[in-house]
């Protein structure tokens, strides 16, 4: 039986149609390139992203300057919805690892069209599909050797492709570094690991992009385990 591997978390798994579409039309346009910074942690801004196109590191920094990623966001997502919805100080910096389209939305505007369009259990949904998501990647850090969490980031993080059904693409902008703070590894140890990958042809790679060969076999090892021998370093 093939293993199965998980949905990339976005809003628009959790709206109709129509409802997307009025979050694409609403607020103003804004076009982000690389590097930029939406937001800050601590800051008091309520402003809600709509990412139509592009991607986005979120991360959080300690008082020491150590700097932790904590997820990776793209097409499909919003950014700042629990800020607005709360009022409270954004609880993590936001900047931009793929330049980034999207609709710019103030609180006003946006718990209205929440309203409008009673999207209340929609966002509670897509709340809890994140922390769900957020308590998954603690524990594999804390549980799994690197491989088996490399493979579980690659194909929670791809998205299909048209070169086949058991394919996928990483476009995301991530850098070896980035992926290694996403799931709490030495660079080494994920070059090492992605190394492997490549030589057993389960991926291919170009500068800060994955594709993703071999879904089953990525998935085997990503939630089955490795086989004795191989792709076992920590």
């Amino acid at each position: 039986m093939t293993a199965a591997y998980p949905v990339r978390v976005s809003f628009t798994n959790h709206v109709t149609a129509a409802d997307w579409q009025a979050l694409q039309q609403a607020g103003q346009p804004v076009q982000l390139g690389r590097k930029h910074g939406l937001f800050l942690q601590d800051e008091q801004s309520r402003d809600v992203f709509v990412l139509l196109h592009g991607a986005v590191k979120v991360y959080r920094t300690e008082a020491n300057g150590s700097e932790t990623m904590l997820t990776v966001r793209s097409t499909g997502d919003l950014l700042g919805d629990i800020a607005a919805l709360d009022g409270t100080p954004r609880s993590a910096s936001v900047s931009v690892l793929r330049p980034v389209t999207a609709r710019k939305l103030t609180t006003e505007q946006f718990l209205k069209l929440v309203d409008d369009r009673d999207l209340h259990p929609a966002l509670r949904r897509y709340t809890n599909a994140r922390l769900r998501e957020s308590d998954e990647q603690r524990v594999e850090i804390a549980s799994l050797p690197v491989p088996q969490r490399l493979a579980r980031a690659l194909l929670r993080l791809a998205k299909a492709t048209p070169d086949g059904p058991n394919q996928a693409s990483l476009d995301l902008g991530l850098s070896q570094d980035g992926l290694a703070q996403l799931i709490g590894a030495s660079r080494n140890a994920v070059v090492t690991a992605i190394t492997r990958f490549r030589d057993d042809r389960l991926i291919a790679t170009a500068p800060r992009r994955f594709v993703l060969l071999d879904l089953g076999r990525l998935a085997r090892i990503g939630y089955s385990g490795p086989r004795s021998g191989s792709h076992s370093s920590t």
